[in-house]
Protein backbone atom coordinates (compact mmCIF):
# COMPACT_ATOMS: atom_id res chain seq x y z
CA UNK A 1 0.00 0.00 0.00
CA UNK A 2 1.45 3.16 -1.19
CA UNK A 3 2.03 6.05 1.33
CA UNK A 4 -0.53 8.19 -0.44
CA UNK A 5 -3.32 4.98 0.32
CA UNK A 6 -2.49 4.76 3.79
CA UNK A 7 -3.14 8.86 4.19
CA UNK A 8 -6.13 8.53 3.10
CA UNK A 9 -7.56 5.77 5.64
CA UNK A 10 -9.62 6.46 8.62
CA UNK A 11 -9.23 4.92 11.67
CA UNK A 12 -12.49 4.69 14.26
CA UNK A 13 -11.54 4.96 17.72
CA UNK A 14 -13.98 3.49 20.68
CA UNK A 15 -15.00 6.95 21.52
CA UNK A 16 -17.03 6.90 18.34
CA UNK A 17 -14.77 9.43 16.50
CA UNK A 18 -12.41 9.06 13.32
CA UNK A 19 -8.91 9.93 13.32
CA UNK A 20 -5.95 9.14 10.00
CA UNK A 21 -4.16 6.07 10.44
CA UNK A 22 -0.74 6.85 11.97
CA UNK A 23 1.78 4.27 11.35
CA UNK A 24 3.78 6.00 14.13
CA UNK A 25 1.14 5.25 16.80
CA UNK A 26 1.67 1.57 16.14
CA UNK A 27 5.44 1.38 15.71
CA UNK A 28 5.47 3.47 19.65
CA UNK A 29 2.85 0.70 20.77
CA UNK A 30 5.26 -2.04 19.16
CA UNK A 31 8.75 -0.35 20.97
CA UNK A 32 6.95 0.44 24.17
CA UNK A 33 6.50 -3.80 24.20
CA UNK A 34 10.01 -4.60 23.37
CA UNK A 35 9.72 -5.11 19.87
CA UNK A 36 13.20 -3.99 18.25
CA UNK A 37 13.81 -1.79 14.88
CA UNK A 38 13.30 -5.24 12.31
CA UNK A 39 10.68 -6.70 14.32
CA UNK A 40 8.79 -3.48 14.61
CA UNK A 41 9.35 -2.79 10.29
CA UNK A 42 8.22 -6.24 9.86
CA UNK A 43 4.85 -5.96 11.59
CA UNK A 44 4.12 -2.79 10.34
CA UNK A 45 4.72 -3.89 6.71
CA UNK A 46 2.36 -7.18 7.16
CA UNK A 47 -0.37 -4.95 9.02
CA UNK A 48 -0.92 -2.64 5.45
CA UNK A 49 -2.99 -4.92 3.28
CA UNK A 50 -5.29 -5.31 6.56
CA UNK A 51 -6.05 -2.07 6.47
CA UNK A 52 -9.18 -0.35 5.03
CA UNK A 53 -10.83 2.95 5.35
CA UNK A 54 -13.35 2.54 8.70
CA UNK A 55 -10.86 0.33 10.32
CA UNK A 56 -11.46 0.25 14.17
CA UNK A 57 -8.57 0.53 16.52
CA UNK A 58 -9.81 -2.98 18.26
CA UNK A 59 -8.64 -4.14 14.80
CA UNK A 60 -5.68 -3.08 14.39
CA UNK A 61 -4.59 -3.89 17.83
CA UNK A 62 -5.90 -7.67 17.34
CA UNK A 63 -3.59 -8.10 14.07
CA UNK A 64 -0.85 -6.47 15.67
CA UNK A 65 -1.54 -8.69 18.53
CA UNK A 66 -1.31 -11.74 16.79
CA UNK A 67 1.79 -10.86 14.99
CA UNK A 68 3.64 -10.37 18.39
CA UNK A 69 2.24 -14.07 19.38
CA UNK A 70 3.61 -15.68 16.91
CA UNK A 71 7.13 -14.53 17.95
CA UNK A 72 6.63 -14.64 21.15
CA UNK A 73 4.39 -14.61 23.72
CA UNK A 74 6.04 -11.91 26.61
CA UNK A 75 6.07 -8.92 23.72
CA UNK A 76 2.25 -10.29 23.10
CA UNK A 77 1.43 -9.53 26.75
CA UNK A 78 3.31 -6.20 27.19
CA UNK A 79 1.93 -5.04 23.85
CA UNK A 80 -1.32 -6.07 25.33
CA UNK A 81 -0.87 -3.96 29.36
CA UNK A 82 -4.09 -1.78 28.61
CA UNK A 83 -6.57 -4.33 28.18
CA UNK A 84 -4.73 -6.35 30.67
CA UNK A 85 -5.57 -3.99 33.48
CA UNK A 86 -9.06 -3.45 32.05
CA UNK A 87 -9.15 -7.58 32.69
CA UNK A 88 -8.89 -7.06 36.16
CA UNK A 89 -12.74 -6.31 36.76
CA UNK A 90 -15.50 -6.48 36.91
CA UNK A 91 -15.07 -4.96 40.14
CA UNK A 92 -12.70 -2.66 40.67
CA UNK A 93 -10.85 -3.80 43.79
CA UNK A 94 -8.11 -6.04 41.75
CA UNK A 95 -7.08 -1.96 40.37
CA UNK A 96 -7.01 -0.50 43.63
CA UNK A 97 -4.37 -3.45 44.50
CA UNK A 98 -2.48 -3.07 41.50
CA UNK A 99 -2.04 0.45 41.89
CA UNK A 100 -1.03 0.02 45.28
CA UNK A 101 1.87 -2.07 44.36
CA UNK A 102 2.73 0.21 42.00
CA UNK A 103 3.11 2.83 45.55
CA UNK A 104 4.68 0.75 46.95
CA UNK A 105 7.42 0.13 44.45
CA UNK A 106 7.60 3.90 44.40
CA UNK A 107 8.65 4.15 48.17
CA UNK A 108 4.73 4.82 49.54
CA UNK A 109 3.44 2.88 52.67
CA UNK A 110 -0.08 1.67 51.45
CA UNK A 111 -3.29 0.27 53.03
CA UNK A 112 -6.18 0.03 51.05
CA UNK A 113 -9.65 -0.35 51.41
CA UNK A 114 -9.61 1.74 54.77
CA UNK A 115 -12.73 2.57 56.62
CA UNK A 116 -11.78 6.44 57.46
CA UNK A 117 -14.03 8.26 59.66
CA UNK A 118 -14.42 12.06 58.23
CA UNK A 119 -16.66 15.24 59.72
CA UNK A 120 -20.27 14.26 58.55
CA UNK A 121 -19.81 10.45 57.31
CA UNK A 122 -17.34 7.44 57.30
CA UNK A 123 -15.84 6.64 54.23
CA UNK A 124 -14.24 3.37 52.50
CA UNK A 125 -10.90 4.78 50.89
CA UNK A 126 -9.42 2.65 48.33
CA UNK A 127 -5.51 3.32 49.00
CA UNK A 128 -4.61 5.49 52.05
CA UNK A 129 -0.71 6.00 50.81
CA UNK A 130 2.17 7.67 52.76
CA UNK A 131 5.89 9.04 52.11
CA UNK A 132 7.95 11.84 53.46
CA UNK A 133 5.43 12.12 55.98
CA UNK A 134 2.63 12.96 53.68
CA UNK A 135 -0.66 11.51 54.07
CA UNK A 136 -2.74 10.76 50.38
CA UNK A 137 -6.64 9.54 49.72
CA UNK A 138 -6.41 7.68 46.55
CA UNK A 139 -9.59 6.92 44.82
CA UNK A 140 -9.32 4.89 41.75
CA UNK A 141 -11.86 4.79 39.57
CA UNK A 142 -11.85 1.51 36.98
CA UNK A 143 -13.61 1.05 33.70
CA UNK A 144 -13.54 -2.17 31.79
CA UNK A 145 -14.81 -0.76 29.02
CA UNK A 146 -12.62 0.74 26.41
CA UNK A 147 -13.40 4.30 25.57
CA UNK A 148 -15.02 5.10 28.54
CA UNK A 149 -13.60 8.52 30.40
CA UNK A 150 -13.77 9.88 33.54
CA UNK A 151 -15.91 12.67 33.89
CA UNK A 152 -16.36 15.85 35.97
CA UNK A 153 -18.92 14.05 37.71
CA UNK A 154 -16.66 11.30 39.31
CA UNK A 155 -13.81 14.06 40.18
CA UNK A 156 -16.45 16.47 41.93
CA UNK A 157 -17.68 13.04 44.26
CA UNK A 158 -14.09 12.29 44.44
CA UNK A 159 -13.23 15.98 46.07
CA UNK A 160 -15.95 15.84 48.04
CA UNK A 161 -15.03 12.76 49.95
CA UNK A 162 -11.58 14.65 50.42
CA UNK A 163 -12.83 17.86 51.83
CA UNK A 164 -14.73 15.08 54.44
CA UNK A 165 -12.24 12.87 55.19
CA UNK A 166 -9.07 15.34 55.46
CA UNK A 167 -10.87 17.79 58.00
CA UNK A 168 -8.23 17.96 61.31
CA UNK A 169 -5.51 17.71 58.40
CA UNK A 170 -5.84 13.70 58.32
CA UNK A 171 -4.73 13.84 54.44
CA UNK A 172 -2.16 16.44 52.73
CA UNK A 173 -3.79 15.55 48.91
CA UNK A 174 -6.43 13.77 47.16
CA UNK A 175 -5.80 11.72 44.19
CA UNK A 176 -8.11 10.45 41.49
CA UNK A 177 -6.27 7.25 39.90
CA UNK A 178 -8.35 5.94 36.66
CA UNK A 179 -6.98 3.10 34.20
CA UNK A 180 -8.49 5.07 31.20
CA UNK A 181 -8.61 8.95 30.45
CA UNK A 182 -10.40 11.83 32.06
CA UNK A 183 -12.16 14.28 30.42
CA UNK A 184 -10.93 17.84 30.04
CA UNK A 185 -13.39 19.23 32.05
CA UNK A 186 -12.80 16.53 34.92
CA UNK A 187 -8.70 17.77 34.09
CA UNK A 188 -9.49 21.45 34.06
CA UNK A 189 -11.69 20.92 37.72
CA UNK A 190 -8.92 18.91 39.37
CA UNK A 191 -6.82 21.19 38.49
CA UNK A 192 -8.71 24.15 39.77
CA UNK A 193 -9.09 22.77 43.34
CA UNK A 194 -5.70 20.75 43.53
CA UNK A 195 -6.71 17.06 42.99
CA UNK A 196 -4.01 14.85 41.83
CA UNK A 197 -5.05 12.92 38.71
CA UNK A 198 -3.26 10.08 37.75
CA UNK A 199 -4.78 8.37 34.19
CA UNK A 200 -3.45 6.07 32.15
CA UNK A 201 -1.22 8.79 29.93
CA UNK A 202 -1.55 11.98 32.53
CA UNK A 203 0.54 13.55 33.79
CA UNK A 204 3.51 12.69 31.01
CA UNK A 205 5.96 11.78 33.73
CA UNK A 206 3.79 10.26 36.01
CA UNK A 207 0.74 8.46 34.05
CA UNK A 208 0.01 4.69 34.70
CA UNK A 209 1.49 3.75 31.94
CA UNK A 210 4.67 5.29 32.55
CA UNK A 211 4.33 4.06 36.17
CA UNK A 212 3.97 0.50 35.05
CA UNK A 213 6.71 0.85 32.07
CA UNK A 214 8.88 2.04 35.18
CA UNK A 215 8.18 -0.31 37.67
CA UNK A 216 7.71 -3.63 35.67
CA UNK A 217 4.81 -4.35 37.54
CA UNK A 218 2.39 -5.84 35.15
CA UNK A 219 -0.88 -7.48 35.65
CA UNK A 220 -1.32 -10.96 35.53
CA UNK A 221 -4.32 -10.81 33.08
CA UNK A 222 -1.31 -9.85 31.00
CA UNK A 223 -0.49 -12.85 30.70
CA UNK A 224 -1.05 -15.33 27.10
CA UNK A 225 -0.10 -18.57 28.34
CA UNK A 226 -2.78 -18.88 30.59
CA UNK A 227 -6.68 -19.38 30.51
CA UNK A 228 -8.91 -16.55 31.30
CA UNK A 229 -10.47 -19.38 34.40
CA UNK A 230 -6.79 -19.47 35.61
CA UNK A 231 -6.32 -15.74 35.24
CA UNK A 232 -9.36 -15.43 37.85
CA UNK A 233 -8.44 -17.60 39.64
CA UNK A 234 -5.38 -15.75 40.72
CA UNK A 235 -7.14 -12.93 40.95
CA UNK A 236 -9.59 -14.32 43.56
CA UNK A 237 -6.86 -15.64 45.56
CA UNK A 238 -4.89 -11.74 45.37
CA UNK A 239 -2.02 -12.26 42.99
CA UNK A 240 -2.55 -9.74 40.66
CA UNK A 241 1.14 -9.11 39.45
CA UNK A 242 3.36 -10.88 37.69
CA UNK A 243 6.02 -10.71 40.18
CA UNK A 244 3.26 -12.19 42.96
CA UNK A 245 2.97 -14.88 40.44
CA UNK A 246 6.71 -15.92 40.47
CA UNK A 247 6.25 -15.74 44.00
CA UNK A 248 3.53 -18.09 43.91
CA UNK A 249 3.49 -20.38 41.21
CA UNK A 250 2.34 -23.45 42.84
CA UNK A 251 -1.15 -21.81 42.72
CA UNK A 252 -1.04 -22.59 39.23
CA UNK A 253 -1.80 -26.22 37.55
CA UNK A 254 1.66 -28.47 37.70
CA UNK A 255 1.77 -28.64 33.75
CA UNK A 256 1.31 -25.04 33.45
CA UNK A 257 3.87 -23.53 35.93
CA UNK A 258 6.89 -24.13 33.69
CA UNK A 259 5.67 -22.07 30.88
CA UNK A 260 3.81 -19.31 32.17
CA UNK A 261 7.09 -18.59 34.81
CA UNK A 262 8.93 -18.37 31.86
CA UNK A 263 6.32 -15.66 30.17
CA UNK A 264 6.36 -14.05 33.73
CA UNK A 265 9.82 -13.62 34.08
CA UNK A 266 10.15 -12.44 30.40
CA UNK A 267 7.36 -9.80 31.51
CA UNK A 268 9.22 -8.56 34.66
CA UNK A 269 13.10 -8.09 32.90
Amino acid sequence: MSKADLKKIKVLKASGEYEPYSEEKVRVSLRRAGAGRELTNEITKLLEPKLYDGITTHKIYKHVFEHLKERGTYLASKYNLKRAIMDLGPSGYPFEKFFAKILEHEGFKVRTNKLIKGKCAYHEVDVVAERDKKKYMVEAKFHNKVGTKTTTRVALYIYGRFLDVSAGGRFDEGWLVTNTRVTSGALKYCNCVGLKVISWDHPENFSLRNLIDKSGLHPVTALVSISGSDKKALLEQGVVTCRELLENVNLLPKNKRAIVKSEAEKICS
